[in-house]
């Protein structure tokens, strides 16, 4: 509901208490991730990513496994620019 109409600080904590009770929730890692994103928290966005990526593929989907590994790969290019400063 949040993400929809840009509201990322609610996102992220709608997500984060849904990942309270369930750390593995898929969507609400991506959903927090895109959120991190977009409010600039990269590292933390790329933490969510990478705990999707490491889980097996059938339980996250194909559609997921490629809209994590496009993230991370942007991610990846943004911290890499930052630390250049």
């Amino acid at each position: 509901c949040y993400k929809q109409i840009s509201n990322c600080d609610g996102t992220i904590s709608d997500c984060t208490y849904v990942l309270e009770v369930e750390p593995e929730n898929v969507k609400a890692l991506v959903r927090r991730a895109q959120a991190f994103e977009a409010v600039e928290k990269y590292r933390y966005a790329l933490q969510d990513v990478k705990q999707v990526l490491s889980m097996p593929f059938n339980s996250i989907g194909r559609v997921n496994y490629e809209l994590c590994n496009g993230l991370q790969h942007r991610l990846n290019r943004v911290v890499a620019q930052l630390k250049k400063g």
